[in-house]
């Protein structure tokens, strides 16, 4: 019974993460297209990009590491404890 709650909670929590990687896949094509119109003199997409990176990007750019070392010590305790 134990292990279906931490499937279910673990299968939230990749769900959340998978969402979060797409918000960053977004915001990345997003900059480089108004960085590419910024060159071309057109600087609103990137002032658009500037006014949305602390509220936006910043977190998710910090679930997304947070995660990934959290996962990473766990996944070594996990194998410490299997040996």
């Amino acid at each position: 019974m134990k292990n279906t709650g931490e499937s279910k909670w673990k299968k939230v929590l990749d769900d959340v993460l998978i969402y979060n990687l797409y918000i960053l896949i977004v915001g990345s094509i997003f900059l480089g297209i108004s960085f590419t119109l910024s060159i071309n003199g057109n600087s609103g997409f990137y002032n658009l990009f500037q006014k949305l990176w602390y509220p936006v990007f910043i977190p998710s750019l910090s679930l997304f590491f947070t995660a990934i070392l959290i996962e990473a010590i766990l996944n070594k305790l996990i194998d410490r404890n299997n040996k």
